[in-house]
């Protein structure tokens, strides 16, 4: 499966929404070093990833979502279910 299709997602009859959430963190736990986060959402999957890339690039580590509405126990409620991972460690080689 490539980062952009998301053809075999089930839908539920409406527009997907996607969210991307990013950490950079350097140093230990107690007194980081660098404790950067960022967080987009959009309708659609390509751009996010695209960012996704840049973002791993300046090396963060970032996952994309998608945003799935719950039906119970409260039909406002969302779950975020993990489509993609990126990281330097991983792009690096």
């Amino acid at each position: 499966m490539s980062d952009t299709d998301d053809s075999s997602l089930p839908g539920a009859g409406g527009p997907r929404r996607y969210r991307l959430d990013a950490r950079r963190f350097r140093g230990p736990l107690h007194a980081p070093a660098r404790n950067d986060h960022e967080q987009h959402e959009s309708d659609d999957l390509a751009p996010l990833v695209e960012l996704a890339r840049t973002l791993v690039a300046e090396g963060f580590t970032t996952w994309i979502y998608e945003r799935v509405r719950r039906s119970v126990p409260w039909p406002e409620a969302w779950d975020l279910r993990l489509v993609t991972q990126l990281d330097p460690d991983r792009s690096r080689g």
